[in-house]
């Protein structure tokens, strides 16, 4: 591996990845826009004052030479990406694009035992699913990570969106997996068919009683970062350490 361990790139992650020696890499989570047609900025005094990004995709967010790309390495991934355009919209189409040509350089630093976690949300997972499909292999998909939490908006329209989405990729077969357990306690909850249990998160299960250990399911309850939560920094579309640190024990070993 030929970049030192914690080391903090602050840049465009596609040139980044592109120095990177092949097959060095344990294990891949990334946060990228969700193609939510929105401008996110930190707010003022905030630790992250000055942060920003475009959520907004257009032409001069891709190069032409990444259409070539595509096209040669993977014909039919070329077909899916234009045909987004037809379904959805072009900056569906666009954004595929940038994305994919970064996956190419995330399954080739992949180490043949490591795992990738794509977060986003239904805007385009499943797109991108056909992306990750295509250059990850169908049969190295492992799960959709659904991960819940309470806060947001409600709407009279439609059904109060709670949740995003993580897909989990193996590079093949081989991959480093850590079950990672949870605590289950009798209570008052939903009905599983032959008995009542309800979920909690570690902080707030004092005092509950006894418990049982189950294996985590594909669905995750972690609340989003309350406004005086320590963790918060005020980047605008920041996750809890929560989500990272099932990702990282599940996926990886110590060190």
């Amino acid at each position: 591996m030929n970049v030192a361990n914690r080391t903090l790139f602050i840049a465009d992650n596609l040139e980044i990845l592109r120095g990177i020696d092949s097959d060095c890499i344990d294990l891949i989570y990334l946060d990228p826009p969700f193609n939510t047609k929105k401008q996110y900025k930190a707010p003022i005094g905030s630790q992250a004052e000055g942060a920003s990004f475009k959520d907004i995709w257009t032409d001069a967010d891709i190069k032409n030479e990444w259409h070539g790309e595509i096209a040669e390495c993977h014909e039919e991934l070329y077909q899916v990406i234009q045909a987004s355009e037809i379904i959805y919209d072009k900056s569906m189409r666009i954004y595929l694009t940038a994305m994919a040509v970064r996956f190419f350089e995330m399954h080739r630093i992949l180490k043949s035992t490591g795992s990738i976690y794509l977060h986003c949300d239904p805007t385009a997972s499943h797109y991108l699913k056909l992306v990750m499909d295509s250059l990850f292999g169908k049969q190295n998909f492992q799960n959709e990570i659904v991960w819940c939490y309470k806060s947001g908006g409600a709407t009279s329209k439609y059904f109060a969106k709670k949740h995003d989405i993580v897909l989990f990729f193996s590079k093949n077969r081989n991959y480093k997996f850590n079950q990672v357990k949870e605590k289950s306690y009798q209570g008052i909850g939903y009905n599983t068919g032959n008995k009542k249990v309800h979920l909690y998160e570690d902080e707030h299960v004092n005092n509950l009683g006894p418990h049982t250990l189950v294996n985590l399911k594909d669905w995750w309850e972690i609340g989003m970062l309350a406004t005086s939560s320590k963790e918060r920094t005020g980047y605008p579309t920041q996750k809890p350490l929560a989500l990272l640190d099932r990702i990282i024990k599940a996926s990886s070993h110590e060190g």
